[in-house]
């Protein structure tokens, strides 16, 4: 929970003072102490809050380090990343588990070595102008360097506008690039910076998985020491608690983890959203069934005290990127609940989806197998016992095609190429002319990292787990947590869970309508059997809410800024059809099209905020 900052191949006799600088820009990761070292090529900065542990500039030998992390296996945090460098090098970055973003300077080699973990939930952003190398936690401490340029880079402002999923690395800035997660950044003096990946997915389900019982044990045994090494050290950890089978796992585990240990000092307390009877996100009687299988009792939070827009404008104006997170303002109250009853940290279930549970594409791999009586009957489970020959084009035959046959099929029907299921169609409002001139949609997947080929399963687990996109989603839950004096730490992200469930075969994660089969039987015990059944349909859907705050200050918001739209002048958007799709939202059950005009219209803020 620190910023950290680099500036490096800069003589000049200002460089600590800009270090200054780039640190204060992120006040919620470290605003009461600074800390800075400097030699004659780089100069390292740390700021951290008084109720974190001394997490100032740390050396060892030759080598200085500015760390953002909380490793798992360590309590000593950036000492322990020293001393596994010194040992292994680059291999020391295969040892850490936990959250982490690190500067590392080398004196004796003349290199500088920055890296973020995995998950991603801790940020770095450098830039490489003028022969001098700026590296930050926050793309707002990069740009605190006056001459880093500032121009915006419209293309990126479109892909964000448009609700792309924006894969690659480049932010909204073109003279700023984000440090993917699970990547180092290498730099020596003279010569631009590398970057490079050091972690990825197992690229193989296991061919002979064994008994599931003993793949239930395995799973149990891992979620419950990562979720034991993730709670505070004393004192309360606080849970945020759905009625899904991801978060309940994690808190079954734990409340498990500290009974058996017999560790009095530390207790677990969960805190949740409470919704009306009759709406689709409402989970209360879940969650009350949960808490009190483990005797405890609910804290929830009525939704109906909670904004989806609080300030909009002043959020645009405070936020690096024109990417919002919708739930913001749900997610701060949970924090700042858990703030009140003491807590530091916040678990979370974060990663649930992304290992035990698939979309329909696992079909693919069936067909790919021979699989057809399988094939045919996961189908009717999953349609409801009707298959239709476009959803078995879609989900089994086109992921297995090549890109020349569908350019084939494509000129043949007289319409797009277009992609895989991974990518998200343009709304209606987009300019076609602005799409076309810059190449939005084409650059946008173009820039997402390659996924491996034969299983569509394998595939898919990569891209949850690789794509840009979810660690800045886990980046920004982690800043506004910060922001609210607590840590979110997701035991489900755990290195060693990770690289077990993600080579598990499919029907460990779906068969027809059921899914999160492995973890639910994980849970067997922990959970009451009520909670770890197949329900008839989805939980916790938050669509109505979504939808009724969209309606309201929503509508008010945009009906203020499309008259005179800014992503309108710059023949981004068409103002009129942006307009058209408001009345629909108004009048319709839409989400996907109230997600994408929430989505434009925080990147059209954004875009006034910084106006001259």
């Amino acid at each position: 929970m620190s910023a950290i900052a680099a500036l490096c191949a800069d003589g000049g006799p200002d460089r600590v003072p800009m270090i200054a600088r780039m640190l204060a820009a992120a006040p919620e990761l470290g605003a009461d102490h600074q800390e800075s070292w400097s030699d004659p090529q780089a100069t390292l900065g740390v700021a951290w809050h008084d109720w974190e542990a001394r997490a100032g500039i740390q050396q060892r030998g030759s080598l200085t380090l500015a760390a953002d992390c909380t490793l798992v296996h360590d309590a000593r945090g950036p000492a322990a990343i020293l001393e596994r460098w010194e040992r292994a090098g680059e291999g020391a970055l295969d040892e850490l588990e936990g959250d982490f973003a690190f500067i590392l300077w080398d004196a004796a080699r003349e290199q500088l070595r920055a890296a973020r973990d995995f998950v991603g939930k801790r940020g770095l952003f450098y830039a490489w102008h003028g022969g001098t190398l700026r590296v930050a936690s926050t793309m707002a401490g990069v740009l605190a360097d006056p001459r880093v340029p500032r121009e915006i880079d419209l293309v990126r402002v479109a892909q964000v506008a448009a609700g792309l999923w924006s894969h690659g690395a480049g932010t909204a800035y073109r003279a700023v690039q984000e440090l993917p997660a699970g990547h180092v950044l290498t730099w020596t003096p003279g010569s631009p910076p590398r970057v490079r990946p050091f972690w990825s997915p197992p690229e193989r389900i296991v061919r002979r998985p064994g008994r599931m019982d003993d793949a239930v044990a395995e799973l149990r045994h891992l979620i419950d020491q990562a979720v034991l090494a993730r709670l505070s050290p004393a004192g309360p950890t606080a849970v945020s608690l759905s009625g899904g089978w991801d978060s309940t796992a994690v808190y079954a585990s734990g409340r498990a983890a500290l009974k058996r240990t017999g560790d009095d000092s530390r207790r677990m307390h969960a805190v949740s959203i409470s919704y009306a009877e009759g709406d689709a996100g409402r989970e209360d009687e879940l969650i009350t069934q949960v808490l009190e299988h483990w005797g405890d009792t609910p804290d929830f939070i009525d939704i109906a005290t909670i904004p989806l827009f609080a300030d909009a404008e002043r959020g645009a104006r405070q936020r690096d990127q024109p990417l919002a997170h919708a739930y913001e303002q749900w997610n701060r109250r949970l924090s700042r609940r858990a703030r009140a009853i003491g807590a530091r940290v916040i678990l979370d279930g974060g990663g649930g989806d992304h290992l035990f549970q698939l979309t329909e594409v696992y079909l693919a791999d069936l067909l790919r197998l021979g699989r057809l009586p399988t094939l045919i009957r996961q189908a009717r489970q999953r349609s409801g016992g009707r298959i239709t020959a476009r959803a078995l084009y879609r989900w089994a035959v086109r992921p297995l095609l090549p890109q020349l046959a569908l350019r084939l099929i494509a000129a043949v029907r007289r319409t797009p190429v277009g992609g895989d299921y991974l990518d998200r169609d343009v709304p209606y409002w987009m300019r076609r002319s602005f799409l076309a001139e810059h190449d939005v949609v084409g650059s946008d997947r173009r820039a997402r990292p390659s996924l491996p080929s034969g299983s569509a399963v394998v595939a898919e687990t990569h891209a949850y787990l690789r794509f840009p996109f979810y660690p800045r989603v886990f980046a920004l839950l982690h800043r506004f947590a910060l922001d609210e004096g607590v840590e979110v730490r997701s035991p489900l992200l755990d290195a060693r869970v990770v690289r077990f469930a993600a080579a598990r075969p499919w029907y460990e994660r779906v068969d027809g309508p059921e899914t999160k089969i492995l973890l639910r039987r994980a849970m067997h015990g922990l959970l009451p059997d009520a909670v770890l059944a197949p329900r008839p349909h989805r939980t916790g859907v938050t669509s109505s809410y979504f939808l009724r705050e969209m309606r309201t200050a929503g509508w008010e918001i945009a009906q203020r800024v499309i008259p005179d739209a800014r992503l309108a002048t710059l023949g981004i958007i068409d103002p009129d059809a942006y307009r058209r799709a408001w009345e629909q939202i108004l009048k319709h059950d839409h989400h996907e099209l109230a997600a994408r005009a929430f989505f434009t219209l925080q990147a059209e803020l954004w875009l006034r905020a910084r106006e001259p």
